[in-house]
């Protein structure tokens, strides 16, 4: 999930494209509260759960795959990230920089990056490597991020000075969300529980915030289309969902658990249109279609990164229906994506009746259709979600990987003739191969067998 990087706009000529089943051939209707797919899945299609063997990914053996993750994360992602990025004087990682050199062209720093830095190696720390240096590294990022906690609930200064003095005032709600996901899994990896209870209470202030009539979000997609007013965003409840998801694997809360309905609900229920299938970023406060463009505009890589939280949700609770009425929807979001002429996967749908796009890739998106993708192979053997992996996998690496450079490209335009050089993008990337690394582990260790989780 990222502000987009260019608006120029792609127009084609191909009028009502996007009718509901025209791509998955699934059939979204309400029933019992939740969101329900007729079709979704052919019987003849379903997979004998926990018999049958993954096989060949992207050309690679489960094996062979995960040796590409490891080295790409322990011998050229950290070592990167250790030597240009990461402050070890004050704390937190430094993003604006240039990718091919390493040089920064600003020390300053955000809660958004920094926040995400501190997830980044106390994940990596919990799950793959307790090492005590990546330990030290999210340490510093909470003692850098905490010192500048607001006072009166609002949200994390959007941007600060190398040693942490402000710059500007409150940020945007995403800023003290991943201050609140980085502080509740150093929690973890530290043994200091205080922070996860820090952690919850930023989120239910945002929360709090969020649910007031008044709440605006000021980033417009639509430059001619005023704000709306108490906005619901599917981005919001989708990282709602992820924190309150990952938070709830660590411990069980009964509180987190509602959020984690409330979420699932808004998505499943409310933000899917029921005329072409795909989700919309913005609804009214009482989570109504608006009545302008809005009602038009798809944040498309924001739909397949949810999707793939829902079932990430499914999977936590076991829930085979869940996961059942959302793979779908999940499936409809990648292929509509597909960029089918120059390949990859677009991210913002401007006008879903016009097929108008944001002409622009983002790897933070390539990388969520990997997420999704790999959890469908780990899961069920999804012969359609190993095509979309290769195809995504094979893209990046022809596009955004450049080993001369110190970093991967963020983004660029529509051919990536023109990729950006000046923001280093940590969050997604290192998660990306994180969450790889452990799927093709559990996998490696069934002896390539289908997980069953949801048979």
């Amino acid at each position: 999930m990222d502000i987009m990087n260019d608006r120029n706009i792609l127009k084609s000529s191909r009028r009502d494209f996007l009718k509901l089943n025209a791509v998955t051939g699934a059939g979204l209707f309400a029933t019992g509260g939740l969101i329900s797919c007729r079709n979704g899945r052919n019987e003849a299609a379903d997979i004998k759960f926990g018999r049958e063997k993954i096989g060949i990914i992207a050309g690679m053996t489960p094996e062979q795959l995960l040796e590409k993750y490891r080295k790409e994360l322990f011998d050229n992602f950290l070592p990167a990230m250790n030597n240009y990025a990461v402050d070890h004087e004050y704390g937190g990682v430094m993003c604006f920089l240039d990718i091919r050199t390493g040089k920064p062209e600003s020390y300053n720093k955000t809660a958004w990056f920094v926040g995400r830095g501190m997830w980044l190696y106390s994940f990596l720390y919990n799950n793959l490597d307790k090492k005590a240096e990546y330990l030290e590294i999210a340490r510093k990022s909470k003692d850098l991020l905490l010192k500048m906690q607001p006072s009166d609930k609002s949200f994390w200064p959007r941007t600060f000075t190398r040693e942490g003095r402000p710059l500007t005032g409150p940020g945007d709600i995403y800023g003290s969300l991943f201050v609140a996901e980085g502080l509740f899994e150093y929690a973890k990896a530290s043994g200091e529980k205080q922070y996860r209870e820090t952690a919850k209470k930023i989120i239910y202030d945002c929360l709090a915030r969020y649910d007031q009539p008044d709440y605006i979000y000021e980033v417009n997609y639509l430059r001619n289309v005023p704000l709306i007013q108490g906005v619901r965003v599917l981005g919001h409840w989708m990282i709602l969902l992820s924190l309150s998801n990952q938070m709830l694997k660590h411990e069980p809360d009964e509180e987190l658990e509602k959020l984690t309905e409330r979420c699932v609900d808004s998505i499943m229920n409310f933000h899917i249109n029921k005329d072409y299938g795909l989700t919309n970023e913005f609804l009214n406060h009482d989570l109504t279609l608006p009545d302008n463009e809005y009602a038009q505009l798809s944040v498309i890589g924001h739909g397949l990164e949810t999707m793939a939280f829902v079932m990430f949700e499914a999977a936590r609770r076991k829930n085979r229906e869940l996961f059942r009425i959302t793979e779908p929807v999940f499936k409809k979001h990648v292929e509509v994506a597909a960029d089918h002429l120059y390949g990859g996967y677009f991210d913002v749908l401007i006008h879903a009746d016009n097929y108008t796009w944001t002409d622009g890739k983002s790897l933070w998106c390539q990388q969520e259709v990997l997420n999704g993708t790999l959890f469908l192979i780990e899961h069920t053997g999804d012969e359609w979600a190993k095509r979309h992996f290769e195809r995504a996998h094979n893209y990046i690496y022809e596009k955004f990987y450049n080993p001369a450079n110190k970093f991967w490209h963020s983004g660029g335009n529509r051919k990536m003739t023109n990729p950006n050089v000046n923001l280093m993008e940590h969050y997604h990337h290192g998660r990306e191969l994180m969450l790889g690394i452990m799927s093709l582990e559990r996998i490696i260790k069934r002896g390539g067998i289908i997980s069953g989780l949801f048979q």
